[in-house]
């Protein structure tokens, strides 16, 4: 039997869930019926038409949640197939039974809404709430999700799989350009700007360590999230820190390729892309300690207290001064631990995933 596919997250989203959702749809292939974005069979064909589907889906999600009586007059979805949710949200426009399946990337909204735009944990307490009442197929990014989740909701769920982010294609190819006014060396943080990520402690911690006083910069890449401006204000008036602002790929391939030491102190971690992507530019990273990025990581990161500046200063301390010896050998193992996310068995175990459940 085939199955359905809800991918309604690519209306709005441009995170990693955007890149591990095509991957997915590709793998399955003939195994897929349908792909569903919001109310439609087929994906927006311009940007304009993306826009206004997503916000009409976002205001079915909405009006789920605050205005269920107003709902009630449009059907939920329900196919005769299984449905495959790339995201836990979706869960509330439809009828979910157990033998559907959901990703889950993280709890984060329900643990941690702090980090998070106003109301998004109401969201997805809804959709989880609805996940708990039926017990479908659970997938999850991490060991870490996967823990907490059931640490949550409990165990008897239909089953419960941990299936890792593959890499992406093409990450280390293609051409750098250099970001204006910079110079080696330096230390690289990519991710959204916020309370979140943290970046805040690291600037800190960054002044703290006395680099820049040794010639060192702190580059700090991301968008917005809730925080930034905090983080913004603090990186300017901290010698040595630089934000570029919006940056292309070829800069940032650039960054990659220039940088000494890589730094991800985040709070929160749904899986924790950017130390992949530095592992696979040979760089050393910083990370979070007791966090799902020491699971993605592996036994090659060096590993700091995110709540602690002084912590964190010593780890860049360390990244900048690492022997020659050192840091060869940690981008060893960071590689082999690299085995872990490739493609093909990662894409192959969805397949067998989506054989055994349909």
């Amino acid at each position: 039997m085939s199955i359905d596919v809800d991918f309604s997250l690519a209306l709005n989203d441009r995170t990693g869930k955007l890149f591990l959702g095509r991957d997915i749809i590709s793998s399955l292939g003939h195994r897929i019926a349908k792909v569903r974005y919001g109310r439609f069979h087929g994906f927006p064909p311009n940007n304009f038409m993306r826009r206004v589907v997503g916000r009409l889906t976002h205001k079915e999600t909405i009006a789920r949640v605050y205005r269920p009586r107003l709902a009630s007059f449009m059907p939920v979805i329900r196919t005769p197939r299984p449905t495959l949710h790339l995201d836990p949200l979706s869960v509330v426009r439809h009828r979910l039974e157990a033998r559907d399946i959901v990703l889950c990337h993280d709890v984060g909204p329900i643990t941690h809404p702090q980090y998070f735009a106003p109301g998004v944990n109401d969201l997805y307490s809804q959709a989880y709430e609805q996940i708990r009442r039926t017990r479908p197929h659970m997938v999850f990014v991490s060991k870490t999700s996967q823990r907490e989740f059931h640490r949550l909701y409990g165990d008897d769920f239909a089953s419960s799989n941990v299936i890792y982010i593959p890499t992406r294609l093409g990450v280390t190819e293609g051409e750098g350009r250099p970001v204006d006014g910079l110079q080696s060396p330096f230390i690289l943080t990519v991710g959204s700007i916020g309370d979140r990520k943290n970046q805040a402690r690291c600037i800190e911690a960054f002044a703290a360590s006395g680099l820049a006083e040794k010639g060192w910069r702190y580059v700090i890449v991301g968008g917005r999230e809730p925080g930034a401006d905090n983080a913004i204000q603090l990186a300017k008036q901290t010698p040595g820190v630089v934000m570029p602002g919006y940056t292309t790929d070829e800069e940032l391939r650039w960054l990659y390729r220039n940088a000494s030491g890589f730094v991800l102190m985040s709070l929160l971690e749904g899986f924790g892309m950017p130390v992949v992507e530095a592992t696979e530019h040979d760089l050393p990273c910083l990370v979070s300690s007791s966090s799902i990025l020491t699971e993605i990581g592996g036994e090659a990161m060096l590993d700091a207290d995110p709540l602690d500046p002084e912590s964190i200063a010593s780890g860049m301390r360390l990244l900048a001064d690492m022997p020659d010896e050192e840091r060869a050998r940690r981008i060893s193992q960071a590689r082999s631990h690299l085995l872990n996310f490739a493609r093909e068995p990662i894409l192959a175990s969805w397949r067998e995933l989506i054989e055994r459940v349909s």
